[in-house]
């Protein structure tokens, strides 16, 4: 084999030119005759070493699960709760929070789990009761310093 570029001899397996260091192209590789394999006549039934589940759900009396459609959803009513729970505008906040939260808790509860957020709701519940608890501090506060 010989450079292309400057026509020096090139040793066999070589991967640049002794003479001009140009890369020496990579050898063609010969085909290799493919050898055609006839596929085992199918014989029916199932292969070998298989068994096929055995379920529940094959047998013609067994009740169908029963799965929602859709994944379930935040109830919207639980996030406006939380929202307006950590939002005490004039304390109408807490009870909005409270009258959405406990709205959307029954809402989830009766869903079935088609709906989430319970925690939403129950968080806003909590921080609803918190400021009408402020808010009653407040109101008894107010009433104790104009009576003295």
């Amino acid at each position: 084999m010989s450079c292309l570029r400057c026509g020096a001899a090139i040793t066999p397996g070589s991967k640049f030119c002794p003479a001009c260091g140009r890369a020496v192209p990579p050898e063609p590789f010969a085909p290799v005759a493919a050898v055609a394999v006839a596929p085992a006549p199918w014989t029916g039934g199932a292969m070998p070493g298989y068994e096929p589940p055995s379920s529940q759900l094959n047998a013609p009396d067994a009740p169908l699960p029963i799965l929602p459609a859709t994944p379930p959803r935040n109830n919207g009513n639980a996030v406006v709760a939380l929202v307006f729970g950590c939002i005490w505008y004039f304390w109408i906040g807490s009870l909005i929070a409270l009258i959405f939260g406990y709205i959307a808790k029954n809402q989830i509860d009766a869903s079935n789990g088609e709906q989430k957020g319970r925690a939403f709701a129950i968080w806003g519940i909590v921080l609803g009761w918190i400021g009408m608890g402020i808010l009653a501090i407040i109101i008894i506060a107010l009433i104790v310093s104009k009576a003295n």
